[in-house]
């Protein structure tokens, strides 16, 4: 069985007791998904569920002229279709595979099982719901901040996300993959990287970008570093 401790903190799955836990694996089954694999679709129908156990999917979603921009990353321990199998109504977003995925699947019909053999699950579902409703009102406002703060809360979040290497911790997109998740130009994203290392908050190298110093990078952003909450 799955232990807690591989599971984010604030996600699903870490918010379920070993109980609840149990009772969810019992029912469905395991789904792998290979890297640029789509979990989910935007405009599909469907309601089953997913839950994430290993690896990192990224959410996606068509702007006014159907271009694809990132909006949030999903780990290990959250759900995926909540929103589908709670409305019936179609996909939201397009949620795709970064790497190796492994989740839980479960047809709508076993989660409204589980549901009701576990109903204290219900609230985890619930708040999960809640907090990614405010997180969808938080991107808005920070649409209309500046594009240094915005990018210094998103690289806040995915470094605090990902490894941490020689006392440094590694961003590995580029300035067009940033631009497309802050919805900026890439040249607003490169001067404004150019900005933070100034202030030796990062140092950009091929592919991937090294934060020196959290705290500065987290003073960058404000308290746009809230934005964390909604990837």
């Amino acid at each position: 069985m799955e232990g807690r401790q591989r599971y984010h903190d604030g996600t699903f799955l870490a918010g379920l007791s070993d109980q609840e836990r149990i009772g969810l694996f019992r029912l469905g089954k395991r789904k792998d998904f290979l890297n640029g694999s789509y979990v989910l679709r935007q405009q599909d129908r469907g309601r089953d569920v997913f839950v994430v156990l290993h690896g990192r999917v990224e959410i996606f979603m068509l702007d006014r002229r159907r271009r694809p921009q990132r909006i949030a990353v999903r780990v290990p321990g959250d759900v995926l279709g909540e929103m589908a199998y709670v409305d019936g109504r179609h996909r939201s977003a397009s949620v795709i595979a970064a790497g190796l995925v492994v989740t839980h699947s479960l047809p709508a019909a076993s989660f409204d099982r589980y549901l009701r053999e576990f109903p204290s699950a219900y609230r985890h579902l619930t708040r999960t719901l809640i907090d990614r409703l405010r997180a969808a009102d938080n991107r808005q406002v920070e649409i209309g901040s500046d594009v240094e703060s915005r990018l210094a809360a998103a690289l806040y979040h995915l470094a605090t996300q990902g490894n941490d290497q020689n006392g440094a911790h590694v961003v590995r997109r580029t300035q067009r993959e940033l631009g497309q998740m802050i919805g900026a130009s890439t040249v607003s994203v490169h001067r404004a990287l150019r900005k933070l290392a100034g202030r030796d908050c990062v140092r950009t190298e091929y592919r991937e970008i090294v934060v020196l110093d959290l705290d500065s990078l987290a003073s960058a952003a404000g308290t746009r570093t809230t934005m964390h909450r909604l990837m």
